[in-house]
């Protein structure tokens, strides 16, 4: 299959390079853009830093008090930009549910600064006041939705030339299907991060297009896109 991938561009290339493996052709066309947002950041005192994505840290430039607290994060990356801008991950959970459980376990409440984006889930900081944690939020990016994709994107779409599409968020399923239309999101193939992803697809694609992810994450994404007919193997004779 030809799949179109949505992610940020600097999301991009790790899922292609998974499509590619599994024998599928993608094609990258972002459908958000990562923007920072001019924050005035606390001095604190804050007994733990939360943050939930790597664009947390685009542009952020934390004083020593901030830099001194304990991170906690959700997924491997994050926590590989939180320690380029000068933290330390003492958690890394695999969802915001899991770093919300853990921390509730783990640790007695106190406060902590969550450097989020504008749009979220609010889990985490829910769960976590629920539990008698002080949470400031600070919004330090945003993602806008671009405007139009390359002309040759385009083309392939209305050409009948890309077969499947994968949606992370709400958001992003948005953005992608109301630049595909009505008539390509029908006849593509939706594959989707989770249930409420697939939420939006079905306003625009039947049921029979659109499958979800058993988990929330890229590895169960990629296990539903599954191998390419070309790398399946045939059956065992018995």
């Amino acid at each position: 299959m030809r799949v179109l991938v949505t992610r940020p561009a600097d999301q991009t290339a790790p899922t292609a390079k998974r499509l590619s493996a599994l024998g599928h052709g993608p094609v990258c066309a972002p459908v958000l853009e990562i923007v920072p947002v001019a924050a005035a950041l606390p001095e604190g005192p804050f007994d733990l830093i939360l943050a939930t994505s790597a664009q947390a840290f685009v542009g952020l430039s934390p004083s020593p008090a901030l830099r001194a607290a304990p991170l906690a994060c959700v997924g491997d990356k994050t926590a590989a930009a939180a320690e380029a801008a000068g933290f330390t991950a003492r958690i890394i959970a695999p969802r915001a549910e899991a770093l919300s459980a853990r921390l509730i376990a783990e640790w007695p409440p106190g406060s902590a600064l969550y450097l989020a984006g504008r749009e979220r889930k609010p889990l985490l900081e829910d769960s976590l006041r629920a539990a008698g944690w002080r949470i400031a939020i600070l919004e330090t990016y945003d993602a806008s939705p671009v405007e139009s994709w390359p002309a040759e994107i385009s083309a392939a779409l209305k050409k009948g030339e890309i077969d499947a599409v994968l949606h992370y968020s709400p958001r992003s399923a948005t953005a992608a299907l109301a630049l595909i239309g009505a008539e390509g999101a029908a006849r593509l193939s939706h594959y989707c991060l989770s249930e409420d992803v697939a939420a939006i697809c079905r306003t625009f694609a039947p049921a029979e297009k659109i499958f979800v992810a058993s988990q929330p994450d890229e590895e169960a994404l990629m296990t539903l896109v599954g191998p390419s007919r070309r790398l399946a193997k045939p059956p065992r004779k018995e």
